[in-house]
């Protein structure tokens, strides 16, 4: 035990240094008047950075020839505003990738944040944890792609009298292009990453007849936050098949895209197929939970199926109220909505963060905020927590599923909203699971050390000094330092 603990080199972890080019030799092609303050600029972040050079200096190829297009196009006559609104929010064909960096760069941040916490994330997810700087690199690769694409279409539109949809082609291209990224078996792009990644989604779908985990859980989770994301793929596949399907009629004037998408967009919006998708993570989970029910008989589980069986007469009333408006409609949406939310959040403040306990030594049964805390120490930090995520679950629900229009910036702030309000769900749904299932563990097995025995043969593996550290920090610094020692966690979860 004592030798998992520390390793062979003491510490249970090892540091991996690429060696790299000189990065004033990588940041050459910057010339400027200030060229020398570009330089150092570029030496300390490349020092600061563990991203490859490459990717480094692709992006900034890339900004560098963004610019260009803003300041040159004769064209088009963009604003900042309009031009940022085309790559980013204009409508669902933009907005999918933008969403899936902004999750691998929240995953970041919960990685760091619960390593820097001292939590060792292999025990509660599973299996070995890529560091933080991993996902930061996959966010930048993503965005290499996406930006490589849209400049494409940039160009192609400063170019009078093509008729092959620069706009509309190059957002079905891309969408292409990530999902042969991410899903193609390749070695590029961390491919034990990937395929852990793409085994827990595909484990999810077929959630009746497939073991859960925790990985498997926050992965599903991550896809209901990612369910407006699916009906947006949708929305833009049904579009480009409806203009692509259009009779081609010889001597008429050319008809603009954006033109197109908006006469076609009633139709494909009010699909069957967009509710559908809109549903499927919710239904995963909901067969996550009876799965698990199912093998445990645990009440709490058939709860939290209840949970996410409320987003269906969400999403059928956001549907029909659409398609069939009524003020009897309007009202029967916002008393879905606010069951939804409600239901949730309470939810995740009880059942998913453990945040409030029942009291039962009182006179009478009473709710308490759990002692054991260990991302922060400050209560008032989880009382913010709680506020946050109530006003964003409340938010998401009424903007998402019916209220907000499908196009603009609206409802790419709200989607943006919801990824950061999973993000950070995830980071402290891991510390509760932590606090649950790793530390009374951790201190069963360090309260059954001896330490007399530990001066005999075993000594040399472990200092008796560092076991007493272990033990004087309490249980959080015994599961830190025992973590090795301790299996990772299988289907033993709460869901």
């Amino acid at each position: 035990v004592t030798h998992r603990v520390m390793g062979a080199g003491g510490t249970g972890s090892s540091v991996s240094r690429r060696s790299s080019l000189s990065p004033l030799t990588s940041a050459s092609w910057v010339t400027s008047k200030a060229g020398g303050r570009y330089e150092m600029l570029w030496h300390m972040m490349r020092q600061a950075s563990p991203l490859g050079t490459r990717e480094l200096v692709l992006f900034a190829l890339l900004v560098k020839a963004y610019a260009l297009v803003y300041t040159f196009s004769r064209v088009h006559h963009y604003t900042l505003w309009k031009f940022f609104a085309k790559l980013l929010w204009k409508n669902a064909a933009t907005r999918p990738p933008v969403l899936i960096v902004l999750i691998l760069l929240g995953w970041s941040w919960v990685v760091r944040t619960c390593t820097a916490a001292g939590m060792e994330l292999e025990l509660v997810l599973g299996g070995p944890t890529k560091p933080s700087s991993m996902a930061v690199s996959c966010a930048l690769v993503l965005t290499n792609i996406f930006l490589s694409v849209h400049l494409v279409h940039l160009l192609a539109s400063e170019v009078p009298g093509l008729t092959w949809r620069p706009w509309l082609t190059t957002n079905v291209l891309l969408h292409a292009v990530l999902a042969l990224v991410i899903a193609a078996p390749h070695k590029w792009l961390h491919a034990d990453a990937r395929t852990s990644l793409l085994r827990a989604a595909w484990d999810s779908l077929i959630a009746p007849f497939a073991p859960v985990s925790f990985w498997h859980v926050i992965v599903a989770d991550y896809a209901t936050s990612l369910a407006k994301a699916f009906a947006d793929v949708q929305l833009l596949f049904c579009e480009a098949h409806a203009i692509a399907s259009l009779p081609e009629q010889p001597g008429a004037p050319y008809t603009r895209t954006t033109v197109l998408w908006e006469q076609m967009h009633p139709a494909c919006v009010d699909s069957p197929f967009n509710p559908a998708l809109l549903a499927l993570p919710f239904w995963v989970r909901l067969c996550q939970c009876l799965h698990v029910y199912a093998h445990t008989k645990e009440q709490k589980n058939l709860w939290n199926a209840l949970k996410y069986s409320t987003a269906f007469p969400l999403i059928y009333l956001g549907w029909h109220r659409r398609v069939y408006p009524s003020p009897f409609a309007s009202r029967l949406f916002v008393l879905a909505a606010v069951l939804n939310s409600s239901y949730t959040f309470v939810w995740d403040v009880l059942m998913d963060w453990g945040m409030l306990r029942w009291d039962k030594e009182r006179s009478c049964w009473s709710l308490t905020m759990r002692e054991q805390t260990i991302i922060s120490a400050r209560k008032a930090t989880y009382a913010l927590l709680a506020a946050f995520n109530l006003s964003l679950r409340f938010l998401w629900a009424m903007a998402v599923f019916g209220a907000v229009p499908t196009r603009g910036h609206g409802m790419f702030f709200f989607e943006a909203m919801e990824i950061a309000r999973r993000t950070v769900w995830a980071a402290f749904r891991i510390e509760w699971e932590y606090v649950a299932k790793v530390l009374p563990k951790a201190s069963a097995t360090y309260a059954a050390v001896d330490k007399d025995s530990i001066d005999g043969e075993d000594a040399s593996l472990l200092p008796v000094h560092d076991v007493e550290r272990a033990l004087d920090r309490g249980p959080k610094g015994a599961a830190t330092a025992g973590a090795r020692a301790l299996r990772p966690l299988g289907t033993d979860v709460d869901l």
